[in-house]
């Protein structure tokens, strides 16, 4: 049934008629809350992905709206990834997981984490040349890390995080905070020395306020720096910004 579902909507995105937008938007919709009525595997996150792939590529309306759709559907699969019972401790996502699994739910539980995980450092690390929606998607697929790593330690998650500082943009750099506010969630960890470093030379450059605010934010959260010490470098961020506000 899901799969037919993506089939559809790729022909009716394909298609790209007056005459079809209304279903494809019924069909997208339809999609976007499939695990909210059914139950996730590693099977079903298949179509999805392999849609995801197809229309990545393809020009055509609704584009955006459908790349949208795809991954609150990946998203709300995530939280499949829960463990069961009261085993409330993360583990390192790691495919030898697989193996030492106890159960087959366990086991569905850990594909699951590592499909979504895969797929979202494959989006990121996507170039495609004109692609006025890349900085978006890549920010839904830290997004989608993000809601796995509330249940999993993933260690190249921090260097999905650099290279989002490190490209600039404002998308990014919102995204790799919203991303860390999960992933901190119950952990005793830090910004790593290269992420300050980083951050601070955003703050320095960056002409966006709300950019700024991010990256200070970042580091009170962390326990780096205290709100005074924020409002003080703001504060000198707007007189080295006073003709742009």
């Amino acid at each position: 049934m899901l799969s037919a579902l993506c089939k559809e909507i790729h022909h009716l995105f394909l298609a790209g008629t007056n005459g079809t937008n209304r279903e494809l938007w019924d069909k997208a919709y339809e999609l976007s809350h499939y695990f909210m009525r059914n139950h996730a595997t590693p099977e079903l996150l298949e179509p999805i992905i392999g849609l995801e792939r197809k229309v990545i590529f393809a020009k055509g309306p609704y584009k955006q709206f459908l790349e949208e759709r795809v991954f609150q559907a990946l998203s709300t699969s995530a939280l499949y990834c829960a463990p069961e019972g009261s085993d409330k401790k993360r583990i390192t996502l790691d495919p030898a997981l697989i193996e030492k699994s106890t159960s087959v739910q366990e086991s569905q539980r850990h594909m699951i984490a590592l499909k979504l995980v895969s797929f979202s450092m494959e989006v990121f690390q996507l170039q495609i040349h004109r692609d006025a929606f890349s900085n978006k998607r890549k920010g839904m697929a830290m997004d989608l890390i993000g809601r796995v790593a509330v249940y999993y330690d993933i260690p190249e998650a921090i260097e999905l995080c650099m290279a989002a500082l490190k490209s600039n943009k404002k998308t990014l750099v919102l995204a790799v905070a919203e991303f860390y506010e999960n992933y901190r969630r119950g952990r005793n960890i830090s910004l790593t020395p290269e992420m300050v470093e980083r951050l601070d030379d955003i703050i320095s450059k960056t002409k966006d306020r709300s950019v700024a605010v991010t990256a200070l934010n970042l580091q009170v959260e962390a326990g780096l720096i205290s709100e005074l010490e924020a409002l003080s470098r703001i504060d000198d961020w707007k007189e080295r910004n006073l003709d742009r506000l």
